[in-house]
């Protein structure tokens, strides 16, 4: 068994900034600031910490993602690993399908679930406490739903808690909790600069960004709200996509391509050019993928017939694709092509689909580069969260440049 007590010394030691929230016994508790602070690594322990402690009722915790298929490799991994250090795996059933772990000796569970698994949702009862990992992926209907679902005589204390980076000013969570908070909220600001045990390294890069991208350092390393002075977009929302709105609409494909560094991107939308809408239905958003998992992530998705249009700069990648039987061809990028697939895309309403959370990261933090003399921003995009977008010119670059497309109806490649 972890010796608790040192447990509790060791957060007033390493982790101070850390302690109010520890202790915190309100039913909102909102981590937020910059990356790197050790938010989560923080509310994983405080969870373990509880689950041992409160014997005396049956947890059942819910640790929540808005996309099921991004837990696997973040908070499940990380509660995980929290486990294997501090020796008890062999007191926990660890169910990587289920996405459960199982207190033995209590019987106390730790759930994990995204928002788009409504069946296991659903069949979830009893539930102690809640973390909202990532919280500003969630909408407020989202946030809503699972405030509904912590509720009744547990015994326990019932607290929700979300972690998150204050990416745009326009959040519902800066709306709710901070602008004019509901009862109930504690609040607690952290940014790299808490953390014990980040490495040199890391702050060395957090530091390079006060330079490379004024943006990205106010929110990611200062851990400020997000302002619209800079960004490019401001005409995308975010909700669930019915198929039935793309009817009689043009699909268009695009891919980036990426690896190690940066992600590749693929996307597959609609254009309704009568309302000036693109819908931004599917796609992926993956490191470490060789061309071989791409062609089959895109078959997969029955994508795979209907034209892709894909970075020019990698032939041999498009060759290799083409060859495993995706129909995909370079796009023609010319001068200022960046620029004028920009302004094409600004002329249209985008809608992406609720769980395509990280192409909205890129909308949320895609800026023009700050001219250093004026401090203004200047008509250049700064080359960071564009991997997506990317991809998204390419795949309207066709209609942009007046190319006939085919039609194809969704559901029907």
């Amino acid at each position: 068994m972890v010796n608790l007590a040192l447990f509790r010394k060791h957060v007033k030691e390493k982790s101070p900034a850390f302690v109010p929230a520890f202790v915190d016994q309100s039913r909102y508790q909102i981590l937020w600031g910059g990356a790197g602070s050790g938010k989560s690594h923080i509310v994983a322990r405080k969870i373990l910490y509880r689950l041992l402690k409160e014997q005396h009722c049956k947890h059942n915790f819910l640790i929540i993602r808005k996309v099921d298929r991004t837990i696997k490799r973040s908070v499940f991994t990380l509660m995980k690993n929290i486990i294997s250090k501090w020796g008890l795996v062999k007191e926990f059933d660890i169910n990587l399908t289920d996405k459960t772990m199982v207190y033995r000796s209590t019987g106390a569970q730790i759930m994990f679930s995204g928002l788009d698994d409504v069946e296991k949702l659903k069949s979830i009862e009893g539930v102690t406490s809640i973390w909202c990992e990532e919280a500003t992926e969630l909408t407020q209907e989202d946030f809503e739903q699972l405030d509904l679902r912590l509720r009744g005589e547990t015994g326990a204390l019932k607290q929700i808690i979300l972690t998150l980076n204050p990416i745009s000013e326009q959040h519902w969570i800066k709306r709710v909790f901070f602008d004019d908070p509901i009862q109930g909220v504690f609040t607690l600001k952290t940014t790299y600069a808490d953390n014990a045990f980040i490495d040199n390294e890391y702050k060395m890069v957090m530091e390079n960004k006060r330079k490379s991208n004024p943006r990205y350092y106010n929110i990611y390393a200062l851990g400020n709200w997000g302002t619209a002075e800079g960004l490019i977009f401001t005409n995308v929302t975010q909700r669930v996509i019915r198929q039935e709105e793309l009817h009689g609409l043009e699909c268009v494909q695009g891919l980036d391509f990426g690896y190690t560094n940066d992600p590749s991107a693929f996307n597959i939308s609609y254009v309704d050019k009568v309302n000036k809408r693109i819908l931004v239905y599917d796609g992926f958003y993956e490191k470490g993928l060789p061309n071989a998992d791409i062609a089959e992530k895109i078959k997969s998705m029955l994508a795979h017939k209907h034209t892709t249009t894909a970075d020019s700069s990698e032939p041999k990648s498009i060759d290799y694709i083409r060859a495993k039987g995706v129909n995909v061809s370079p796009a023609q990028k010319g001068p200022d092509s960046v620029n004028a697939g920009i302004d094409f895309l600004l002329e249209y309403e985008i809608i992406v689909n609720s769980h395509l959370v990280e192409f909205m990261t890129e909308f949320y933090n895609y800026s023009w580069a700050i001219d250093k003399k004026t401090n203004k921003p200047t008509n250049k995009p700064i080359d960071d969260f564009n991997h997506f977008i990317d991809s998204l010119r390419y795949a309207v670059e066709r209609i942009r440049i007046g190319q006939e497309i085919t039609f194809v109806r969704p559901g029907r490649r």
